[in-house]
């Protein structure tokens, strides 16, 4: 990978003999694994469901088409969210694992690259989208803020899992679900518009947000926020690859969206969307193990402990897999009731999408294992 790719991965140890954490992995409590494990997986399980619950009312209050015009606008503002982090967040948890002490620059240096492209992209997608579809501008508008704005706590997410404090990860990000489930509730119950329930939205991310930067500031110190190009280059010359392995996820699974609200309509955009949320919903089984278990792959690789490391990904692999099928299964059987059960009667014909998209779980799922796995190693490129 060149001279840079060789000083900053665990391919240095191989050419050096020098083993940097060795020590620091020779310390690792398996028991705190475990229990980070356990908070991550609980922690995303909230959040998700409290954010599923949120839509399961959405599905019930507003109608198909509406809601098919909230998904596609929610769909472009993510893919622009995405662009906007180029892949920092997982370069960012990297480099916060292998080097603590310097983890508030880190932090400091994608923030600072990144608040600029976000504003960039918010003026770009709305200055350029009523052209092309006017009739929906204003609920891209208030769509594309609340998901910017949102997006920007994956940096702090990132922080707190290279740092392993997965309880400040799980209380923080459950503040934005909590606000947004009560401000929907008690939109519903006064009848308000969409465009009410997206500015909740927006409330919701920005106090997401805000309490990820005081928490920050509490137990870790001020951010360093300054942009410096150096440190801009760097990043980018690292994270570039992550971007392009998140830029074909997001082309595999959303430009599906894209594709039906062009072909068909905002109603058929809204039955499909609500299948492909259980969907994303079951990565929940293996996304926790991500989060903990990536910062303790990027050590052992910085450290060229490649056994532990394989044990680790054939482990996890085969785990993945098993759990894959068996919740295919699961859903194969059960998808034409569970539709209209957790969306309403409106979705009683989106079973069969269901059964389609659930019969890719064993590899979505082995291939999460797997591309985060890579990027510990600094193998994203190949990947």
């Amino acid at each position: 990978y060149g001279e840079q790719g060789i000083a900053h991965s665990g391919l240095r140890t191989l050419l050096t003999g020098r083993r940097p954490i060795s020590e620091k992995l020779q310390n690792v409590k398996w028991t705190k694994i475990k229990t980070d494990l356990a908070l991550a997986t609980s922690g995303e399980l909230f959040q998700k469901l409290v954010n599923y619950v949120v839509l399961m009312l959405l599905t019930r209050y507003l109608t198909p088409a509406t809601m098919g015009q909230f998904f596609f606008a929610a769909t472009l503002s993510s893919f622009f969210a995405m662009m906007s982090s180029l892949g920092t967040g997982r370069y960012l948890a990297r480099a916060v694992a292998q080097e603590p002490d310097n983890a508030l620059v880190h932090l400091g240096d994608v923030l600072s690259l990144r608040l600029p492209i976000v504003a960039a992209a918010l003026v770009l997608l709305n200055a350029t989208l009523p052209l092309l579809q006017p009739e929906i501008s204003g609920i891209v508008f208030l769509t594309s803020v609340y998901v910017l704005v949102g997006d920007l706590y994956y940096s702090f997410g990132a922080f707190f899992t290279g740092m392993r404090r997965m309880g400040l990860r799980i209380v923080t990000g459950a503040i934005g679900p909590l606000l947004l489930a009560v401000l929907i509730v008690l939109g519903v119950r006064r009848d308000v518009t969409l465009h009410t329930l997206l500015g909740f939205y927006i409330i919701a991310n920005f106090a997401l947000v805000a309490s990820a930067y005081l928490a920050v500031r509490l137990f870790f110190g001020p951010i360093p926020i300054r942009f410096r190009a150096g440190a801009a280059r760097r990043i980018f010359s690292y994270s570039w690859s992550l971007f392009l392995l998140m830029l074909l996820g997001v082309l595999q699974f959303k430009i599906d969206t894209v594709m039906i609200w062009l072909l068909a309509s905002s109603a058929a955009v809204a039955e499909y969307e609500t299948a492909y949320k259980l969907l994303e919903a079951s990565r929940l089984i293996v996304r926790p193990a991500s989060m903990v278990y990536f910062p303790v792959c990027a050590a052992l690789a910085a450290s060229a402990d490649w056994t532990a490391l394989r044990s680790f990904f054939n482990r996890l692999s085969l785990a993945a897999g098993i759990l894959g099928g068996a919740v295919a299964a699961v859903v194969l059987a059960v998808a034409d009731h569970l539709m209209p059960l957790i969306w309403g009667p409106q979705y009683a014909s989106s079973g069969a999408t269901l059964q389609v998209l659930f019969l890719s779980t064993p590899a979505v799922f082995v291939g999460f294992v797997a591309v985060f796995t890579t990027s510990a190693m600094h193998l994203e490129r190949t990947a």
